[in-house]
């Protein structure tokens, strides 16, 4: 979504020219020539809001600004920068809600999903599943509303989003899910979103869905669904190219290898070696970085996950109840975590499911890291919903949930996964930082919240961040 902010000037204009200027490289492919003009934006705004305090118009611009500043510098992967604009636009337009100049619910889900895909850049999925989790819904309640057509084609962006995501950090049921809703609607809306100034923007997002649709298909030996997603995705793409930015060529170069990949599973062994002959020429480091995630494969699902605990463990009381998670809630899509489930229910269902993850770590670490993170997502759904179990039972929920925290963090450290352990030892330490009431009578719960401190002071150390570490160390030495 690119917002003008409401305030737009005349070309001769600084502001206005340099407002126009990014969003025209925004639009080319070519957001990481846009942050100096971006800057530039801010800085004017500022000074116009600081003359007038109530010119709420230029605070509009300076949040709208600081979201698409963002974008830009993801793309030049400063994504520390990224999160601290982020943060500056959730304060603006925040604000202009108090004041009651804006509804402000589309813009704080957007704002949610571009930090999702920021935290997903620098490799902290686990907060990206759930940031991005709370866009959707806050999108999906939009299009059920009064004006609810009018955010339809940005419901269909989120839910990319949200399908790339998940197609890395969470299960590939719900991404495919998501990617196959997001690339129904933009083909439903296709129309208006060619008439809309953001047309190319929402294009690429069409090709990230299919991509996730056709690998994920492909995965499960639904080649038919595989290829027909490829096809979008190409047509997307070879149209997209047209603007001779590299990003787009690269988006071209990634369907032209996936379509080729695919076509050589299904037999069609010479049009799949021109797709990649094709690609190779074009872009010989992007297809082989697209050919090698494929090879890589996709990550077991939940219900996968909860089979091989079953055939590794043996039968265990909760298979059942588990299962039912991969049906979605009543009155729920289930293309996101927490469409699994009620946030009563699914801090029950966590601590089902983070009963399995010790055992099967010393079987299975894939399938036990799968299983600790649907754990995780759970509970914080559950907590951030404020659910009855997770603010008033902290003593029966919290501590199951910060051991399987450092238990997967523990796990991903030791395969080499330092942002992911990172990312999670952090949600461990704050976890722990909940228990700290409990630890004066309960040993093992001050043996577990020191843990988990002083295992995220080691992490933060080990990244060079030592005054954090050193906090974490000396609340762990406070238990």
């Amino acid at each position: 979504m690119v917002d003008s902010g409401g305030l737009w000037t005349p070309p001769e204009d600084e502001l206005g020219e340099a407002l126009q200027t990014a969003q025209v490289l925004i639009e080319e492919g070519r957001a990481d020539e846009a942050g100096p003009y971006q800057q530039r934006v801010i800085e004017l705004a500022r000074e116009r809001a600081g003359e007038r305090p109530d010119h709420y118009e230029a605070k509009h611009l300076m949040a709208a600004t600081q979201y698409e500043l963002a974008g830009s510098l993801n793309a030049s992967g400063r994504h520390e920068e990224a999160l601290a604009a982020l943060h500056e636009a959730q304060l603006g337009y925040t604000e202009l809600s108090d004041a009651g100049e804006l509804d402000a619910t589309s813009f704080l889900a957007d704002v949610r999903a571009r930090r999702a895909m920021t935290q997903a850049h620098r490799g902290h999925g686990a907060t990206a599943v759930l940031e991005v989790d709370g866009a959707v819904i806050a999108y999906g309640q939009l299009v059920g509303g009064e004006n609810g057509i009018l955010h339809q084609p940005d419901f269909a962006r989120v839910l990319a989003m949200n399908a790339l995501i998940l197609r890395r950090y969470g299960d590939p049921d719900l991404a495919v899910a998501s990617a196959d809703a997001a690339t129904q609607l933009f083909l439903q809306l296709a129309d208006q979103i060619n008439a809309s100034p953001q047309a190319l923007s929402y294009a690429r997002y069409l090709c990230s869905s299919t991509a996730v649709s056709a690998d994920i298909h492909a995965s499960e030996g639904r080649l038919d669904l595989a290829l027909e997603a490829d096809e979008i995705g190409l047509s997307t793409a070879d149209t997209l190219a047209d603007s001779e930015s590299a990003t787009d060529l690269r988006t071209l170069v990634s369907a032209l290898t996936r379509k080729g990949k695919h076509l050589g599973i299904v037999g069609r062994i010479i049009e799949g070696e021109n797709c990649l002959r094709t690609a190779y020429a074009t872009d010989p480091k992007t297809a082989a970085l697209v050919n090698e995630e494929l090879d890589r494969g996709i990550p077991p699902s939940l219900t996968t996950a909860l089979e091989t605990a079953e055939i590794k463990l043996g039968p265990y009381e909760q298979y059942h109840r588990l299962m039912a998670l991969s049906e979605p809630a009543p009155g729920m899509t289930l293309a996101t975590v927490s469409g699994r489930t009620d946030p009563e229910s699914a801090a029950v269902r966590a601590t089902e499911l983070a009963e399995l993850v010790r055992p099967m770590l010393a079987h299975d670490a894939e399938t036990a890291l799968t299983l600790g993170l649907e754990a995780h997502y759970l509970f914080a759904i559950s907590s951030e919903r404020e659910s009855h179990r997770m603010r008033y039972e902290t003593s029966t929920y919290a501590p199951v949930w910060a051991q399987v925290l450092l238990d997967i963090s523990e796990a991903y450290h030791a395969a080499g996964q330092t942002e992911m352990a990172l990312d999670l030892a952090g949600w461990s330490a704050e976890v722990a930082t909940a228990l700290i009431p409990f630890t004066t009578t309960d040993h093992e719960v001050k043996d577990l919240a020191g843990a988990c401190l002083r295992h995220h002071g080691d992490l933060l150390a080990a990244k060079g961040d030592f005054t954090a570490s050193q906090h974490a160390h000396e609340a762990a030495q406070q238990l």
